[in-house]
């Protein structure tokens, strides 16, 4: 008698999992990692593609950074703009404003450059999410002191 209490709990459990793995499964195209490796996506494996995709994301991250430095110096140097990074500011003040945006800015690009080189070990969908996140967040940083420099 229990046993069939409890059968239409199982039953509607494994319908619940089922959907949910039905929703789950569109999804996972989106991870290239969880896919399989005979998989081929524009002619290219999951790994290859994955790898292709970081070092764009990673480059990219680099030259939002040059812009940003660029962008800072001309906002600052014709103030257009004020500074509200303490570092930069502590910085420039002992060093000069285009030596020390170029040294901070140096100091990232040696970062980027570092997990440039290390691409090969982001194996998780989550690291190549991460520097999506990144650039995205930073083409915002940039854009706005685009702004804040043409006073629009």
């Amino acid at each position: 008698m229990k046993a069939e209490i409890f059968r239409p709990f199982k039953t509607a459990g494994l319908v619940l999992a089922n959907a949910a793995q039905g929703f789950v499964s569109p999804l996972r195209c989106l991870c290239f990692c969880s896919r399989g490796s005979k998989t081929v996506i524009l002619g290219m494996e999951p790994r290859q593609l994955r790898y292709l995709l970081n070092t764009s994301l990673i480059l990219l991250f680099a030259l939002l950074h040059a812009a940003d430095g660029i962008i800072t110096y001309f906002g600052l140097k014709f103030n257009y703009a004020a500074e509200a990074n303490p570092v930069l500011l502590f910085f420039a003040s002992t060093m000069g404003l285009g030596l020390s945006i170029f040294a901070l800015k140096l100091l990232c690009m040696e970062f980027i450059a570092v997990v440039y080189f290390a691409r090969r070990n982001i194996g998780s969908c989550w690291g190549t999410a991460t520097l999506f996140s990144a650039d995205a967040f930073y083409s915002w940083v940039v854009s706005n002191n685009v702004l804040l420099v043409l006073g629009t």
